[in-house]
Protein backbone atom coordinates (compact mmCIF):
# COMPACT_ATOMS: atom_id res chain seq x y z
CA UNK A 1 0.00 0.00 0.00
CA UNK A 2 2.56 2.75 -1.24
CA UNK A 3 -0.30 5.27 -3.11
CA UNK A 4 -0.67 8.55 -1.01
CA UNK A 5 -3.86 10.64 -1.86
CA UNK A 6 -3.32 13.80 -2.38
CA UNK A 7 -6.10 15.61 -4.03
CA UNK A 8 -8.80 16.00 -1.00
CA UNK A 9 -9.03 19.24 -0.80
CA UNK A 10 -9.40 19.92 -4.84
CA UNK A 11 -11.78 16.99 -4.89
CA UNK A 12 -13.98 18.28 -2.10
CA UNK A 13 -14.35 21.89 -3.92
CA UNK A 14 -14.82 20.06 -7.67
CA UNK A 15 -17.16 17.97 -5.92
CA UNK A 16 -18.80 21.27 -4.15
CA UNK A 17 -18.90 23.04 -7.70
CA UNK A 18 -20.53 20.45 -9.79
CA UNK A 19 -23.45 20.12 -7.27
CA UNK A 20 -24.00 23.90 -7.01
CA UNK A 21 -23.84 23.26 -10.71
CA UNK A 22 -26.26 20.46 -10.84
CA UNK A 23 -29.11 21.98 -8.10
CA UNK A 24 -28.57 25.75 -9.94
CA UNK A 25 -32.02 27.17 -10.85
CA UNK A 26 -33.14 27.83 -14.36
CA UNK A 27 -31.70 31.52 -15.87
CA UNK A 28 -35.02 33.83 -14.97
CA UNK A 29 -34.46 32.54 -11.28
CA UNK A 30 -33.43 34.65 -9.02
CA UNK A 31 -29.60 34.43 -8.53
CA UNK A 32 -28.49 32.46 -5.36
CA UNK A 33 -26.55 34.50 -3.19
CA UNK A 34 -22.65 34.63 -2.84
CA UNK A 35 -20.79 32.59 -0.49
CA UNK A 36 -19.77 33.62 2.60
CA UNK A 37 -16.46 34.82 3.27
CA UNK A 38 -16.59 32.49 6.28
CA UNK A 39 -16.73 29.69 4.09
CA UNK A 40 -14.06 30.92 1.81
CA UNK A 41 -11.86 31.18 4.61
CA UNK A 42 -12.51 27.75 6.21
CA UNK A 43 -11.87 26.41 2.82
CA UNK A 44 -8.67 28.46 2.53
CA UNK A 45 -6.94 27.05 6.05
CA UNK A 46 -8.37 23.78 4.44
CA UNK A 47 -6.18 23.56 2.09
CA UNK A 48 -3.65 25.20 3.90
CA UNK A 49 -3.42 22.76 6.29
CA UNK A 50 -3.61 20.23 3.58
CA UNK A 51 -0.46 21.10 1.72
CA UNK A 52 1.23 21.39 5.12
CA UNK A 53 0.36 17.66 5.60
CA UNK A 54 1.92 16.33 2.63
CA UNK A 55 5.15 19.05 2.56
CA UNK A 56 5.32 17.33 6.28
CA UNK A 57 4.35 13.43 4.59
CA UNK A 58 7.51 13.79 1.84
CA UNK A 59 9.67 15.30 4.09
CA UNK A 60 8.64 11.95 6.38
CA UNK A 61 7.67 13.73 9.53
CA UNK A 62 4.55 11.92 9.64
CA UNK A 63 3.56 12.63 13.13
CA UNK A 64 3.46 16.29 11.84
CA UNK A 65 1.29 15.34 9.04
CA UNK A 66 -1.16 13.51 10.71
CA UNK A 67 -1.65 17.06 13.01
CA UNK A 68 -1.86 18.85 10.05
CA UNK A 69 -4.37 16.34 8.14
CA UNK A 70 -6.45 16.38 11.04
CA UNK A 71 -6.59 19.91 11.57
CA UNK A 72 -7.84 19.72 7.70
CA UNK A 73 -10.55 16.72 8.12
CA UNK A 74 -11.96 19.31 11.07
CA UNK A 75 -12.38 21.79 8.73
CA UNK A 76 -13.60 20.18 5.98
CA UNK A 77 -14.18 16.34 6.47
CA UNK A 78 -12.76 13.68 3.77
CA UNK A 79 -12.33 10.32 2.98
CA UNK A 80 -9.06 10.89 1.31
CA UNK A 81 -7.97 12.50 4.41
CA UNK A 82 -8.78 9.49 6.67
CA UNK A 83 -6.83 7.79 4.46
CA UNK A 84 -3.76 10.02 4.11
CA UNK A 85 -3.97 9.83 8.42
CA UNK A 86 -3.89 6.18 7.74
CA UNK A 87 -0.62 5.92 5.71
CA UNK A 88 1.44 8.52 7.87
CA UNK A 89 -0.26 6.25 10.90
CA UNK A 90 1.03 2.89 9.39
CA UNK A 91 5.04 4.83 8.84
CA UNK A 92 5.13 5.02 12.43
CA UNK A 93 4.28 1.14 12.88
CA UNK A 94 0.56 2.40 14.72
CA UNK A 95 -0.89 0.08 13.28
CA UNK A 96 -4.21 0.20 15.30
CA UNK A 97 -4.55 3.57 14.59
CA UNK A 98 -3.86 2.92 10.47
CA UNK A 99 -6.81 0.02 10.69
CA UNK A 100 -9.33 2.39 11.99
CA UNK A 101 -8.16 5.20 9.59
CA UNK A 102 -8.49 3.02 6.61
CA UNK A 103 -11.59 1.91 8.06
CA UNK A 104 -13.17 5.27 7.95
CA UNK A 105 -12.20 6.18 4.09
CA UNK A 106 -13.72 2.81 3.49
CA UNK A 107 -16.83 4.16 5.08
CA UNK A 108 -17.26 7.47 3.87
CA UNK A 109 -15.78 7.03 0.43
CA UNK A 110 -18.90 6.29 -2.47
CA UNK A 111 -17.41 2.91 -4.26
CA UNK A 112 -13.70 3.12 -3.59
CA UNK A 113 -12.05 1.56 -6.73
CA UNK A 114 -9.25 -0.26 -4.23
CA UNK A 115 -11.65 -1.39 -1.75
CA UNK A 116 -10.48 -5.47 -1.85
CA UNK A 117 -7.14 -4.81 -1.89
CA UNK A 118 -7.30 -2.13 0.80
CA UNK A 119 -9.31 -4.92 2.98
CA UNK A 120 -6.31 -7.39 2.51
CA UNK A 121 -4.24 -4.55 3.52
CA UNK A 122 -6.11 -4.25 6.75
CA UNK A 123 -5.64 -7.73 7.21
CA UNK A 124 -2.22 -7.49 6.98
CA UNK A 125 -1.95 -5.19 9.27
CA UNK A 126 -4.24 -7.03 12.11
CA UNK A 127 -2.21 -9.47 12.04
CA UNK A 128 0.85 -7.11 12.79
CA UNK A 129 -1.18 -5.67 15.56
CA UNK A 130 -1.60 -8.77 16.89
CA UNK A 131 2.02 -10.02 16.67
CA UNK A 132 2.59 -6.76 18.60
CA UNK A 133 0.06 -6.81 21.46
CA UNK A 134 1.88 -10.90 22.14
CA UNK A 135 5.66 -9.09 22.18
CA UNK A 136 4.34 -7.00 24.61
CA UNK A 137 3.09 -9.13 26.53
CA UNK A 138 6.45 -11.41 26.52
CA UNK A 139 8.50 -9.04 26.84
CA UNK A 140 11.08 -9.07 29.75
CA UNK A 141 9.78 -6.04 32.69
CA UNK A 142 13.02 -6.96 35.03
CA UNK A 143 16.92 -7.10 34.11
CA UNK A 144 19.48 -9.27 35.71
CA UNK A 145 22.53 -7.46 37.50
CA UNK A 146 25.28 -9.88 38.79
CA UNK A 147 27.87 -7.81 41.42
CA UNK A 148 30.97 -9.11 42.64
CA UNK A 149 34.16 -7.29 44.17
CA UNK A 150 37.89 -7.45 44.57
CA UNK A 151 37.14 -8.02 49.23
CA UNK A 152 34.83 -10.95 49.36
CA UNK A 153 32.48 -10.42 52.17
CA UNK A 154 32.38 -6.78 51.45
CA UNK A 155 28.72 -5.14 52.70
CA UNK A 156 26.53 -4.45 49.77
CA UNK A 157 23.58 -1.57 49.84
CA UNK A 158 21.30 -1.25 46.21
CA UNK A 159 19.35 2.33 46.22
CA UNK A 160 19.96 2.63 50.16
CA UNK A 161 18.98 -1.07 51.32
CA UNK A 162 21.15 -3.96 52.33
CA UNK A 163 21.83 -6.32 49.53
CA UNK A 164 23.50 -9.15 51.29
CA UNK A 165 27.76 -9.24 50.58
CA UNK A 166 30.03 -9.44 47.63
CA UNK A 167 29.76 -11.60 45.44
CA UNK A 168 26.57 -12.80 45.00
CA UNK A 169 26.12 -16.07 44.54
CA UNK A 170 23.26 -15.78 41.67
CA UNK A 171 22.47 -12.85 39.78
CA UNK A 172 19.53 -10.78 40.71
CA UNK A 173 16.06 -9.62 38.86
CA UNK A 174 16.28 -6.07 39.27
CA UNK A 175 14.08 -3.19 37.97
CA UNK A 176 15.14 -1.19 34.68
CA UNK A 177 16.67 2.13 35.44
CA UNK A 178 19.86 3.56 37.09
CA UNK A 179 20.32 2.41 40.15
CA UNK A 180 22.55 3.82 43.60
CA UNK A 181 25.29 0.98 44.41
CA UNK A 182 27.31 1.79 47.72
CA UNK A 183 30.10 -1.32 48.73
CA UNK A 184 31.82 -1.04 51.98
CA UNK A 185 34.22 -2.92 54.03
CA UNK A 186 36.21 -2.17 57.13
CA UNK A 187 39.62 -0.53 56.19
CA UNK A 188 38.43 -0.11 52.52
CA UNK A 189 37.21 3.55 51.02
CA UNK A 190 33.66 3.03 50.42
CA UNK A 191 32.96 2.29 47.01
CA UNK A 192 29.59 4.77 45.25
CA UNK A 193 28.64 4.44 41.63
CA UNK A 194 25.57 4.05 39.29
CA UNK A 195 24.14 1.21 37.86
CA UNK A 196 21.82 1.22 34.68
CA UNK A 197 19.93 -2.16 34.24
CA UNK A 198 17.57 -2.46 31.19
CA UNK A 199 15.27 -5.29 30.62
CA UNK A 200 16.53 -8.58 29.83
CA UNK A 201 19.38 -7.16 29.80
CA UNK A 202 22.27 -9.20 31.95
CA UNK A 203 23.83 -6.35 33.42
CA UNK A 204 27.52 -7.00 35.96
CA UNK A 205 28.99 -4.52 38.22
CA UNK A 206 32.30 -4.81 39.89
CA UNK A 207 33.50 -2.95 43.33
CA UNK A 208 37.19 -1.83 43.30
CA UNK A 209 37.61 -1.06 46.74
CA UNK A 210 40.62 1.07 47.83
CA UNK A 211 42.92 0.19 50.83
CA UNK A 212 41.89 3.19 53.50
CA UNK A 213 45.05 5.64 54.47
CA UNK A 214 45.30 6.49 58.17
CA UNK A 215 48.06 8.71 60.08
CA UNK A 216 48.96 8.86 63.41
CA UNK A 217 51.06 10.66 65.51
CA UNK A 218 55.33 10.02 65.89
CA UNK A 219 56.42 11.00 69.03
CA UNK A 220 59.88 11.47 70.00
CA UNK A 221 61.84 9.10 72.61
CA UNK A 222 61.59 10.45 76.35
CA UNK A 223 65.59 9.77 76.90
CA UNK A 224 66.75 12.81 79.31
CA UNK A 225 63.39 12.11 80.93
CA UNK A 226 63.98 9.10 81.91
CA UNK A 227 68.04 10.15 82.93
CA UNK A 228 66.56 12.79 85.08
CA UNK A 229 64.51 10.69 86.74
CA UNK A 230 66.95 8.21 87.36
CA UNK A 231 69.56 10.50 88.69
CA UNK A 232 67.09 12.15 90.74
CA UNK A 233 65.72 8.91 92.21
CA UNK A 234 70.07 7.99 92.86
CA UNK A 235 69.74 11.05 94.63
CA UNK A 236 67.32 10.57 96.46
CA UNK A 237 68.49 7.14 97.31
CA UNK A 238 71.63 8.20 98.72
CA UNK A 239 70.40 11.14 100.58
CA UNK A 240 68.27 8.56 102.47
CA UNK A 241 72.02 6.48 102.86
CA UNK A 242 73.46 10.19 104.42
CA UNK A 243 70.69 11.00 106.63
CA UNK A 244 70.75 7.41 108.28
CA UNK A 245 74.78 7.86 108.84
CA UNK A 246 73.90 11.27 110.20
CA UNK A 247 71.73 10.17 112.56
CA UNK A 248 74.16 7.49 113.38
CA UNK A 249 76.74 10.08 114.43
CA UNK A 250 74.88 12.07 116.78
CA UNK A 251 77.84 11.45 119.61
CA UNK A 252 79.92 13.68 117.17
CA UNK A 253 77.86 17.04 116.66
CA UNK A 254 80.46 18.43 113.67
CA UNK A 255 80.29 15.38 112.30
CA UNK A 256 76.49 14.74 112.01
CA UNK A 257 75.53 18.03 110.91
CA UNK A 258 78.14 17.39 107.63
CA UNK A 259 76.72 14.20 107.11
CA UNK A 260 73.41 16.06 107.07
CA UNK A 261 74.28 18.78 104.96
CA UNK A 262 75.66 16.45 102.07
CA UNK A 263 72.06 14.56 102.88
CA UNK A 264 70.01 17.42 102.58
CA UNK A 265 72.02 18.99 99.44
CA UNK A 266 71.37 15.24 97.71
CA UNK A 267 67.67 15.52 98.55
CA UNK A 268 67.39 18.95 96.65
CA UNK A 269 69.12 17.79 93.97
CA UNK A 270 66.79 15.11 93.77
CA UNK A 271 63.86 16.96 93.73
CA UNK A 272 65.62 19.54 91.23
CA UNK A 273 66.17 16.45 88.66
CA UNK A 274 62.18 15.40 89.11
CA UNK A 275 61.07 18.72 88.31
CA UNK A 276 63.34 18.65 85.67
CA UNK A 277 62.30 14.91 84.49
CA UNK A 278 58.45 16.23 84.62
CA UNK A 279 59.02 19.22 82.38
CA UNK A 280 60.97 16.88 80.00
CA UNK A 281 58.65 14.57 79.97
CA UNK A 282 55.99 16.83 78.20
CA UNK A 283 58.39 18.45 76.33
CA UNK A 284 59.50 15.10 75.09
CA UNK A 285 56.05 13.75 73.99
CA UNK A 286 55.08 16.05 71.99
CA UNK A 287 54.99 15.09 68.26
CA UNK A 288 57.07 15.31 65.84
CA UNK A 289 55.48 14.14 62.55
CA UNK A 290 53.15 11.51 61.07
CA UNK A 291 53.02 8.29 60.02
CA UNK A 292 50.98 7.18 57.07
CA UNK A 293 49.57 3.81 57.81
CA UNK A 294 47.64 1.61 55.31
CA UNK A 295 45.04 -0.77 56.76
CA UNK A 296 45.28 -4.36 55.06
CA UNK A 297 43.59 -7.94 55.51
CA UNK A 298 47.22 -8.91 57.13
CA UNK A 299 46.40 -6.01 59.56
CA UNK A 300 42.94 -6.91 60.40
CA UNK A 301 44.33 -10.73 60.70
CA UNK A 302 46.44 -9.41 63.52
CA UNK A 303 43.77 -7.39 65.15
CA UNK A 304 40.82 -10.81 65.31
CA UNK A 305 40.50 -12.58 68.76
CA UNK A 306 41.38 -16.29 67.94
CA UNK A 307 39.63 -19.33 69.79
CA UNK A 308 41.70 -22.14 71.33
Amino acid sequence: MVRFASCSIAFLLLASSAARAQDAPPADAEAPPAASPENLEATQQAREHFMAGVEHFSAHRYRDAIRSFSLAAQIVPSADLWFNIARAHEELSEYEEAIEHYQRYLRDRVDPPDRAELERHITLLEQRAQAEREARRTQPTTGTLRLSANRDGADIELDGESAGQAPWAEPREVAPGRHGLVVTREGYIPFRSEVSVEAGVPTAAYADLSPETRYRAIQADRIFTWIAWGLGVAALGTSVGLGVEAASRQANLPDAREWAAYSDGLLGAAIGLGVVGLILYFVEGRSVGTERITVSDEDAASTRVRGP
